[in-house]
């Protein structure tokens, strides 16, 4: 039986691939574009040089199906020294060995993750759709979906937007809540006519009813199985 960790690369990679002992820094520096050299001191690590900028340090392994797995570490250079990249590279080596990981595709999953903004977006059109009901059972009016937008649009995405739904904490809430109440998201912007301005203004009364609208809405998050929890209750 082939050994779990005896990798097989394209033709083309192993027409360019050298292997080193222990790779040093000038063997980085010496590699030519379209080169790659692999250090046997971490298994499937190694470094390449794709184009002009610096060569990359990555990580090959096979994930506990078998499966190859491709992940890039960092660039060469700051904050990537050889010696970083090697440190990284055995502890993601000792979750796949030790804690059965697959560390790669972990690292997909989370960029392919929903933000608040998509889960805002979202929200946005299930309640035009009529499926989010307020309290009595009744779906929420134009008006006030108009409402809930311009809160999103003014305060929601701008502190909170780009933050994966996964990862949103009661604390993030409540820094949330602090920095609506002491006006980082006022604004004045230009409206839809000529000559009109809108002014989004902060304070106590509009953090506290944007959250309680943050709160309806990682309530949906937990409905449709987003996540398992309101971080916003309490």
């Amino acid at each position: 039986m082939e050994p779990a960790w005896n990798l097989r690369f394209d033709p083309e990679e192993v027409a360019q691939m050298k292997t080193r002992n222990r790779l040093t820094k000038a063997d980085i520096e010496a590699l030519p574009v379209g080169g790659m050299i692999f250090c046997t001191s971490a298994t499937g690590f190694g470094v390449r040089r794709q184009g002009a900028g610096a060569p990359v340090f990555f990580l090959q392994y096979r994930n506990a199906d078998g499966v190859r797995r491709k992940m890039t570490i960092g660039r060469f250079g700051d904050p990537w020294t050889l010696d970083e990249a090697r440190k990284r590279a055995m502890a993601l080596l000792a979750e796949v060995h030790v804690n059965k990981r697959d560390v790669a595709a972990e690292k997909r999953a989370r960029r392919a993750a929903p933000t608040v903004a998509d889960l805002c977006n979202e929200y946005l059109t299930a309640a035009e759709k009529g499926d989010v009901l307020k309290r009595g059972g009744k779906a929420k009016k134009a008006s006030t979906i108009a409402t809930d937008r311009s809160r999103i649009e003014a305060h929601i995405k701008p502190l909170l937007g780009k933050e994966k739904v996964q990862g949103v904490t009661s604390k993030d809430v409540q820094k949330f809540l602090r920095e609506v109440a002491a006006g980082k998201t006022a604004k004045r912007e230009k409206g839809d006519k000529p000559r009109v301005l809108h002014n989004i203004r902060g304070g106590k009364g509009a953090a506290s009813r944007t959250v309680g609208l943050l709160g309806a809405i990682f309530e949906y998050a937990v409905k449709e199985g987003m996540r398992a929890d309101n971080p916003v209750r309490g």
